[in-house]
């Protein structure tokens, strides 16, 4: 029997695959009180799963990384498959309950979240994937276990993969100071927003954005309505203005599109300026709709939005 060749990729995103159960309210109530909910739905989510769904909707050859429990729903794998996203590692673990957020957001879009890791919490016991790391060109190490994205930190950087560090609101309960620093010493990229920025700056003992060109040669800082800012070892500060959505309904989601924009950029080798607009213009998307994954724009749509008529049609080239 012949064996069959492992697909190639430009992405490996790992992290979370996530059931979402996202409330609306009209503003968060005080302790030991409660609030009624205005709107409630069940989505798609976890931050590898609207990475990878987003990138690959935009023409982006990904690879999703993550484990998740028997109770994972059939639906969610046929919509995973339906997007072309290379699920070899997509592990099930018998037994398990597939991780799980309550998301709740008042009228001003804030939002609150409370997270179920379900088989997540025992992800330093699990072997490593070997298809996400092996077989891309970037790895993107988002939520999860620090012992982990540690491993696979390593793995990928031994390959000489470039490595994208990106533990999200995890990094303010999840991680440790020196968990911290051990992962972004082996990072090429930071994602962050302007919270996890102060927090990073704390862990590492340092005062200014800059300070974290120590680390990394790229720092991707995201500022909701103000745009995202793009900061490189070489001296390059990069300010990305924001892109305006047609309307505001979810912001679930929004910095997973960002992300994946940026990378539907950089697979089609712009220049960081224009992966930042495309990225922007991604996350537009993501805001109209409620969940995740909801309202993934093609690459024609995102370059549309992001440089103007003028410009979609050769960019949708490229």
């Amino acid at each position: 029997m012949v064996e069959q060749m492992a697909r190639k990729d430009f992405l490996g995103v790992f992290g979370h695959v996530a059931v979402d159960t996202i409330c609306t309210v009209e503003s968060f109530p005080e302790i030991n009180t409660c609030e009624a909910v205005i709107d409630k739905r069940v989505e798609f989510g976890g931050t590898a799963g609207n990475l990878a769904f987003y990138a690959a909707k935009m023409g982006v050859p990904t690879a999703l990384a993550s484990f998740v429990g028997s109770d994972f729903p059939e639906s969610y794998r046929r919509h995973l498959e339906s997007a072309g996203i290379d699920l070899t590692d997509l592990v099930t673990v018998e037994g398990k309950r597939t991780a799980s957020i309550i998301i709740v957001s008042d009228k001003a879009h804030r939002q609150i979240g409370f997270v179920d890791q379900g088989v997540m919490l025992g992800q330093n016991r699990m072997k490593l994937p070997k298809h996400s790391i092996e077989d891309v060109e970037i790895v993107h190490v988002g939520t999860g276990r620090p012992g982990f994205a540690l491993r696979v930190c390593m793995r990928a950087k031994s390959l000489g993969k470039l490595v994208a560090f990106d533990p999200g609101q995890e990094l303010s309960y999840v991680y440790s100071s020196k968990e911290f620093s051990s992962i972004i010493r082996l990072a090429d990229i930071f994602f962050c927003n302007k919270t996890e920025l102060g927090i990073a700056l704390r862990y590492l003992r340092k005062e200014r954005a800059s300070d974290l060109l120590s680390y990394v040669d790229t720092l991707i800082v995201t500022m909701g309505k103000r745009g995202s800012r793009i900061m490189t070892r070489s001296g390059e500060t990069i300010a990305v203005p924001p892109v305006r959505p047609r309307k505001v309904v979810d912001t679930t989601g929004a910095g997973d599109a960002y992300r994946a924009g940026f990378y539907a950029g950089l697979y089609r080798r712009y220049g960081l300026k224009e992966c930042g607009m495309v990225a922007s213009a991604a996350a537009s998307f993501a805001v109209e709709s409620f969940g995740g994954q909801t309202n993934p724009p093609s690459w024609e749509d995102v370059c549309r939005r992001a440089f103007g008529d003028k410009y979609a049609r050769i960019a949708a080239r490229q």
